[in-house]
């Protein structure tokens, strides 16, 4: 694993243990594509749970969803809201 993966990966964790309004069922769901190196899937997933489940995204961590989306190339459909953005 590269660099740039190991700081997705870690990014991504902070991103997942920081959303305390997950369930350990979400949390676990996204956990299993960190672990296996889905990085792309586990964001859109985390993004999925947030808008259809409405969970709240702390204004903190906001500004490392658009960053992680924007480094992944992930489409705006995914994380635009999740992220604050309309």
């Amino acid at each position: 694993m590269n660099s740039s993966e190991q700081q997705m990966k870690q990014d991504l964790s902070e991103l997942l243990k920081a959303m305390s309004s997950f369930t350990s069922a979400e949390t676990a769901e996204v956990g299993e594509f960190i672990i296996a190196g889905e990085y792309g899937v586990a964001l859109e997933t985390l993004c999925g749970i947030v808008k259809e489940e409405k969970k709240p995204v702390p204004v903190e961590l906001r500004p490392k969803v658009r960053m992680l989306a924007k480094r992944m190339k992930i489409d705006p459909m995914w994380w635009k809201e999740v992220a604050g953005e309309s």
